[in-house]
């Protein structure tokens, strides 16, 4: 249900935000493309005064003031005359146009003729501006006869008319008018500013301000207040797209700072700010279409809008009220104080319309904003400080954690290198059976319990962002083979049916991250083994070829206990086990298939699940792969090797590695470090020597020229990698040029190519494997 309503305020600011964007839109490319239909003619608005007449259709005359309301229905026009004074000299005329066409007779010339109803997009009246024409020597006592008509309210209206020298007029204008576009003008910068602000914190702070909603509705205000401003017809082509601009924006003006004080509020009011911002949708919407069918003017319908925006406030000082009375309002105080500043100047530009007859229109509304941006500026910075601190104190617990699993990853596994290398001694060096089968099962247990550190280090390098997909061609079926081998003997301890699924036409080289892969199947084999008491698990593998290349498919499905519906939305969430209690006696952290889940993301795939309570489950993995080589794999011999065969293939492998006379250098602060790889290499006819710390590695290698040095990482003083830097700089050491491996038991992170950046030649992660351990000295010596 909190989605759905999420999902419908997303719409909702989606459309807002388009409808914000086409009015700019319209408005700027009417003003570029459509026709020129300003005056540009400059004159002095000086008021005229002289008697004014009402002509009426019957010849009467019927005195009127100007400026003052004539007797004439909508849609009539109406005439007006005057006797201009004797002594007139050439001068200019201006009369302001309310909504009005205009025909001006000076006797039976026709001097100026004003509409903007033809040039138009839609509309019935023509745009509010100023009307000039000329008036000569020549014309003195001559009648002055204005006739106009509108289809609006105002149309019998006549407004004040100025007369006087051109150049002076421009400058009356703009003594006039100036300020408030000046300051309109400047708000607009400031609201642009305001939201390029909010952005770059949003991009280096990874952090949504509230700020851009007020930058925007400060955009709003002053976009409105410059088409609104007298001077509009001298500064723009095109004055009618200067008027929609300004009815766009009031329609639109509410949604902003019910957005501000919405968030300010953490959403409590969410639900009636939404209907607010149906309501400017609705009517936005409304009043255009009104407009676009000739049917209403937004002029006619702005009480509309006048009535959305009362209902914010309304719906703004209630909401102020209750959080004061709840407490909450400390959260925002500095913010609701600017608020009551702006409600302030709102009745201060009330009054200002009344008493200076629109001259500082929009002055009162501008200094109440600027005193809301500043309190709200006061209210970011300080939840950007607070964010700031965080992030600090985050990155700081992030650097503890990664010590701290680097140190536990230490520690865990020092003793179970000891105990990995001495219980491999025994499976090599006893043939008593009884004393093998105990070997085995501590060997078991080493590797579930190294398994389960893997996966606690795995998630802490997701969390980090350090896990790496390392690439390499890698053989399918081999790689297949021994997740089979690997998983069959638990498989046959439950005494379950292994089913295997292998598509024969699959390529039989792939390229991609074959640990990562391996270790995908073992998870998911595991789980569907531990979880599936009587049955089968059936491993599927597939191939397909889509737009981004080539995926491999990897299903496994068992009869076990099956997911149900409520659980799947947990299913992958980290440290957590579905059913614990039912499960108590499963073994696992809970990690596995949060682990899978980021791995197949890593490679460009995911996981998907189907599952029913009591029946079974099946995960099905795509990881995105390169083909090296298209040969198909064929029929796979996938069966398990017996007992005896295993052991003999240890045993050849063991004969098989002999070096003599290799000259080794092992280096570790642990007794029981260096008494494993001893044991481990006795047999292998290599000179092993042994240093207790890193001092006494460069005394040793100062004395005699080794083939290959191993060296453990965490030392006192100097630890490994200082020693590696130490001997490095001794010109006159022998080793100089060793190649140098260092064996650590820290696993965090992308430790292998921090360390050959560090200058080792290569990396063995404790516990050593004697498999690994033979490989890479093989590979050096």
């Amino acid at each position: 249900m909190q989605e759905q309503k999420s999902l419908c305020l997303k719409v909702l600011q989606g459309i807002l935000s388009v409808l914000l964007v086409a009015a700019f839109l319209f408005f700027l490319i009417g003003e570029s493309v459509l026709p020129p239909e300003n005056l540009q003619a400059i004159g002095e608005c000086a008021l005229y005064k002289g008697k004014w007449e009402q002509v009426l259709q019957d010849d009467t005359r019927k005195e009127i003031s100007v400026p003052g309301e004539c007797q004439t229905k909508q849609g009539e026009w109406v005439t007006v005359e005057t006797v201009l004074p004797e002594d007139l000299r050439d001068i200019s005329f201006c009369i302001r146009s309310m909504q009005q066409d205009f025909k001006i007779y000076i006797d039976n010339d026709l001097r100026e003729e004003y509409s903007t109803v033809d040039t138009q997009l839609f509309g019935k009246t023509s745009t509010i501006g100023y009307v000039f024409f000329e008036a000569y020597k020549e014309d003195a006592g001559k009648t002055l006869r204005i006739e106009f008509m509108s289809d609006s309210s105002y149309a019998g209206y006549v407004s004040e008319v100025y007369m006087g020298d051109r150049i002076a007029l421009w400058q009356y204008l703009i003594k006039m008018y100036a300020p408030s576009t000046v300051v309109a003008m400047f708000l607009l910068i400031l609201g642009i500013g305001v939201v390029g602000l909010s952005i770059l914190f949003r991009l280096f702070y990874k952090i949504e301000v509230a700020l851009v909603h007020l930058g925007s509705g400060i955009i709003i205000a002053s976009s409105w207040m410059l088409a609104e401003s007298r001077l509009r017809q001298f500064i723009l082509p095109n004055s009618t797209m200067a008027v929609y601009l300004g009815f766009f924006m009031i329609m639109l003006l509410p949604y902003s700072f019910s957005a501000y004080i919405n968030r300010v509020q953490n959403g409590r009011y969410q639900k009636a700010y939404f209907l607010l911002s149906v309501a400017v949708v609705i009517n936005c919407i409304f009043c255009t279409t009104l407009q676009v069918l000739h049917i209403k003017d937004f002029f006619e319908t702005m009480l509309l809008s006048h009535c959305v925006i009362g209902a914010l406030i309304v719906m703004m000082t209630t909401t102020i009220i209750l959080d004061i009375k709840r407490g909450y309002v400390k959260e925002y105080r500095a913010v609701a104080l600017g608020f009551a500043g702006l409600m302030l100047a709102g009745l201060g530009e009330i009054v200002m319309v009344y008493v200076n007859s629109a001259r500082y229109n929009g002055i009162p509304l501008c200094l109440g904003l600027v005193f809301l941006l500043f309190t709200a500026g006061m209210k970011t910075r300080r939840d950007v400080s607070e964010v700031d601190n965080q992030r600090r104190i985050a990155i700081a617990a992030s650097e503890s954690k990664a010590q701290f699993l680097a140190n536990v990853s230490h520690e865990l596994r020092t003793p179970i290198n000891t105990i990995v290398g001495m219980n491999e001694m025994i499976l090599r060096e006893n043939d008593n059976n009884s004393t093998k089968e105990y070997a085995y099962n501590i060997k078991n247990a080493s590797e579930m319990l190294l398994g389960l550190v893997n996966d606690i280090l795995d998630l802490s390098k997701i969390e980090a962002g350090k896990l790496q997909i390392v690439e390499s061609d890698y053989s399918l079926a081999t790689m297949l083979k021994a997740v089979v081998l690997g998983i069959e003997v638990r498989v046959q301890q439950k005494e379950l049916e292994l089913k295997l699924d292998i598509d024969e036409n699959l390529p039989s080289v792939l390229k991609g991250d074959e640990i990562r892969i391996k270790q995908i199947l073992n998870n998911l084999l595991s789980n569907a083994v531990k979880y599936t008491e009587q049955g089968s698990v059936t491993l599927s593998v597939k191939g397909n070829y889509e737009e981004e290349g080539f995926f491999l498919v990897l299903a496994v499905a068992d009869t076990g206990m099956g997911i149900s519906e409520e659980d799947m939305e947990q299913l992958f969430t980290t440290f957590l086990r579905l059913d614990l209690k039912k499960n108590r006696h499963v073994e696992g952290t809970g990690l596995g298939l949060s682990i899978t889940k980021q791995l197949a993301e890593s490679m460009g795939g995911g996981i998907e699940v189907a599952s029913e309570k009591g029946k079974g489950s099946c995960f099905t993995v795509k990881v995105l792969q390169e083909v090296a080589d298209t040969t198909a794999i064929g029929v796979l011999d996938l069966k398990a090797k017996n007992f005896d065969n295993v052991k003999k293939t240890e045993s050849e492998e063991q004969e098989a590695f002999y070096i003599p006379n290799a000259k080794v250098l092992v280096v570790d602060d642990n007794e029981m470090n260096l008494k494993v790889i001893e044991l481990l290499l006795q047999n292998s006819g290599i000179q092993l020597d042994f240093a207790n710390g890193g001092n006494e590695c460069l005394e040793m290698s100062r004395n005699k020229k080794y083939d290959l040095i191993l060296m453990d990482h965490m030392m006192p003083e100097p630890d490994g990698v200082e020693t590696l830097h130490l001997l490095r700089k001794e010109k006159d050491n022998s080793n100089q040029e060793t190649p140098v491996i260092v064996l650590t038991a820290n696993a965090v992170g992308d430790v292998s190519e921090d360390y050959r950046k560090d200058g080792f030649s290569d990396y063995l992660s404790k516990p050593v494997r004697v498999e690994e351990l033979e490989k890479m000295l093989k590979k050096y010596l």
